[in-house]
């Protein structure tokens, strides 16, 4: 395939006298071509002899190209219109330029001057240079068409080439610094690793809006996971929690009056006379009941009721797993054990709920809601699986904005969506998890950095030069 000479073409707002002085003088030249870190001017011996020069160019910290140059003719036409034709080559090995040439033209109009080059050039290395020169020849032809807006800038705004190739810099820099960031950040921790911190704030993340959702009277979490509200009460030595304001409850959940009902744990649907009382499940009459955990039979007067075994008298019980003491008359019926004789038992079936619904709003009103405090045994596991699955989302669409950072357009829309991205993430990261704020390299101050340094970008990215602002394609003429 053919090779295509370079060309970049670019309106100059500025008189073509001006122009041709930037252009020609080397000290003037060398600032604003990016191709060029230096060039001298060779003293001529006469005034026909054309002008040659030496040139630099540092491709990096260590690696320096030198070569030659000369301008071999210089030419006005009649409508002003300047022409410098130039021939240039290095002997460096290192260089895939052997040698070109090409001219510089200044085309004179009403509101200044159209500035453009052609050149073209011979590689070394034969097919292997070839094929090197489809890589460098769009980078030589952006160099030279960004170098152009340089100047014209210059021109115009009077803007110097330094400070704008600084600014140009320090946005590439930047903008492919947020692209690794980015890119790692979606891709190592949420997808590759899966770290547990990632999943972690997913997941306080789903419990909170699911807490929202429910309502605090209906939702808190436990220690287990398990939601519990402010009402609900785990009775926890039992397994079973209970809802006194509605009915005298067992691990069956069924609710009858004390004269239909069995109070025992294990027993359900009997007689008073006929209550299984002790923790062990022995049934015995009222007066004979063994209310002790290791089944030693005594009179109610001498036995201790509670689960630990301590002596009290029936109206000294303690009934309840959290300690509160309440006499068989003041209390509901505990989980654990409860001894009543039929004689002492003063209260029918309204007296006795009556007394439970006072009790109720002594004790924070203690609720039974099978339905909302049973955790299921695959809850966690499903809460995981779907936190993994958020975080890899996550991922991939960090991976694709960071992607984003690559392209030549938009810089400045990327700075400004940080600026306002930043803080979001920051403040739903702490709702998440207060602690990670402690951490040593923690997000609060990662993202602050960030924000800031996406600020810096948004100041300096404005009004940029930019290559795209040059004709690249020569017009056909007929």
């Amino acid at each position: 395939m053919k090779k295509k000479p370079i060309y970049v073409e670019v309106d100059i707002l500025a008189p073509i006298e001006e122009a041709w002085t930037y252009t020609q003088n080397p000290k003037l030249h060398e600032q604003w071509d990016l191709r060029f870190t230096s060039i001298t001017y060779i003293e001529k011996k006469s005034v026909e002899e054309p002008q040659r020069f030496t040139y630099e160019t540092k491709v990096m910290p260590g690696v320096v190209v030198r070569g030659w140059g000369e301008s071999k003719g210089e030419h006005q036409k009649k409508d002003g219109t300047k022409t410098s034709s130039l021939h240039f080559g290095t002997p460096q090995k290192i260089s895939p330029i052997a040698e070109g040439r090409g001219y510089w033209q200044y085309i004179p109009h009403d509101r200044g001057l159209t500035f453009l080059t052609q050149y073209d050039y011979d590689v070394r290395y034969g097919k292997f240079g070839k094929l090197l020169d489809a890589m460098f020849r769009p980078i030589m032809g952006w160099a030279t068409a960004l170098s152009f807006d340089v100047l014209k800038r210059w021109l115009e705004k009077g803007e110097n080439p330094a400070s704008q190739y600084r600014r140009f810099f320090l946005t590439i820099f930047i903008s492919i610094l947020f692209c690794i960031i980015w890119v790692y950040h979606g891709l190592v921790p949420k997808i590759i690793v899966q770290h547990p911190t990632e999943v972690m704030l997913v997941e306080n993340i789903l419990e909170k809006d699911l807490q929202s959702e429910l309502g605090p009277s209906e939702y808190r979490v436990g220690p287990s996971g398990v939601g519990l509200g402010p009402s609900e009460t785990e009775l926890e030595q039992s397994g079973y929690r209970v809802k006194s304001s509605e009915t005298d409850v067992r691990p069956s959940g069924i609710g009858k009056e004390p004269s239909e009902t069995g109070l025992g744990l294990s027993g359900i649907g009997k007689e008073p006379s006929e209550t299984e009382l002790g923790l062990s499940g022995i049934k015995k009459e009222p007066s004979e009941t063994d209310v002790r955990p290791s089944g030693i039979g005594k009179e109610p007067s001498e036995t201790g009721l509670g689960p630990s075994g301590i002596g009290k008298e029936p109206s000294e019980t303690e009934l309840w797993p959290s300690g509160i003491e309440k006499k068989p008359s003041e209390t509901g019926l505990g989980p654990s054990e409860i001894n009543s004789e039929p004689s002492g038992t003063e209260e029918g079936p309204s007296e006795f709920r009556s007394r439970s619904s006072e009790t109720e709003g002594e004790s924070s009103k203690i609720k039974l809601n099978l339905s909302k405090t049973t955790a299921k045994p695959n809850e966690d596991a499903l809460s995981w699986n779907n936190a993994n699955k958020i975080v890899i989302w996550i991922g991939i669409a960090e991976i694709l904005f960071g992607l984003c950072w690559l392209l030549p357009r938009g810089k400045r829309l990327l700075f400004g969506a940080q600026i306002i991205v930043f803080p979001f993430l920051t403040i739903g990261a702490l709702l998440a998890d207060i602690t990670i704020a402690t951490a040593p390299f923690n997000p609060v101050t990662f993202n602050l950095a960030l924000w800031v340094l996406s600020i810096i970008g948004f100041i300096i990215s404005k009004d940029m030069p930019s290559a795209r602002r040059c004709i690249r394609k020569r017009e056909e003429t007929t």
